[in-house]
């Protein structure tokens, strides 16, 4: 047991999220296995659920055979990864959308299990927001290995609303509020599926390194090739830090790697960080809209640099003559 702690604690942060999505998928397949098996003969509902779990396993397993070869093109198991996750939301809606039809009574629930299943419900939210964060600059295989990860949280968060709504209510029959909210969270995962698709597009993820050669000199009025380095400003964010191109120039060459500045949070003093987290159930909306209007300032930062360089007389190292 002492070995086994020992080795997963030198373990890599991506080795150690594949091996934890490899031991998560065997538990949830044969789950699933088995909520299939008694739908067959007992609830149909089960059937639908075991479906669209299905789908889910599929989209994280091919990531796992992403990050572990490369034996298919990384375009076509992406856009597999998509389409499993696509397809499990539909089934998920469509599941949700049976509730304006059929009356689906639950079987009545003691407090402690809606405790219990709340709080773990709860823990697999945070961790899987907090996976999102750890995999800035990991690959897109890990990245969405949590996404996949945070919409099955979600999935875990609707569960417990509906047994504690149907603990409360006088008649035993799931809220209609369950399937409006069921079809946003099904919403929401299709959303996650096509940012998986274009995300490789649009996001700096493996395509942070960049560099240039000088070609033509006289174009040249961003770069002083006389310096050793050079820092160019992508995109500006006050709150949420600077999006910079950060390289050293050797002769004709520019060569460095896209990163982000500081943000607000991390410059601020603790005793700011403690108003902030008193305020933080106004201020997360307010951040959440931020964060989206910067995701589309900053999207397609590598071809913007690219196409700003190209300007000025440089050319990549694919595109430049030999």
């Amino acid at each position: 047991m002492r070995t086994f702690i020992r080795k997963y604690r030198e373990m890599s942060f991506e080795e150690r999220t594949i091996w934890k999505t490899i031991v998560g998928l065997c538990l949830s397949a044969l789950l699933a296995c088995g909520k299939l098996v008694i739908g067959l003969f007992t609830d149909y509902n089960l059937i639908s659920i075991a479906v669209y779990t299905f789908g889910i396993l599929l989209a994280k397993f091919e990531c796992v055979l992403g990050a572990r070869s490369d034996k298919m093109p990384f375009e076509r198991r992406n856009l597999l990864i998509a389409v499993f996750l696509f397809l499990s939301s539909l089934i998920y809606i469509g599941f949700m959308c049976r509730m304006f039809f059929i009356e689906r009574r639950l079987k009545d629930n003691s407090l402690s299990y809606v405790v219990l299943l709340a709080f773990i419900s709860f823990c697999e939210l945070g961790f899987a927001i907090a996976g999102l964060l750890r995999t800035k600059n990991k690959g897109h295989y890990y990245r969405n290995i949590k996404i996949i990860n945070f919409c099955v949280a979600l999935i875990a968060i609707l569960t417990t609303q509906m047994a504690i709504l149907n603990m409360e209510s006088e008649t035993n029959v799931v809220d209609i509020t369950n399937a409006y909210t069921g079809i946003g969270v099904g919403c929401f995962i299709a959303l996650c599926a096509v940012y998986i698709l274009i995300a490789p597009k649009t996001s700096i993820i493996d395509r942070e390194h960049q560099k240039f050669i000088l070609k033509d000199a006289e174009k040249n009025r961003l770069i002083d090739m006389g310096k050793d380095g050079v820092v160019l400003t992508l995109c500006r964010s006050t709150v949420y830090g600077d999006y910079l191109y950060r390289a050293k120039i050797e002769g004709d060459v520019v060569e460095g790697d896209i990163v982000r500045g500081k943000s607000l949070w991390k410059r601020m003093h603790i005793l700011l960080k403690i108003l902030c987290c008193i305020l933080s159930e106004i201020l997360i909306f307010v951040w959440l809209i931020g964060r989206g209007i910067l995701f589309v300032r900053s999207a397609f930062l590598p071809r913007r640099l690219k196409e700003t360089m190209q300007n000025n007389g440089f050319l990549s190292p694919p595109d430049a003559p030999s």
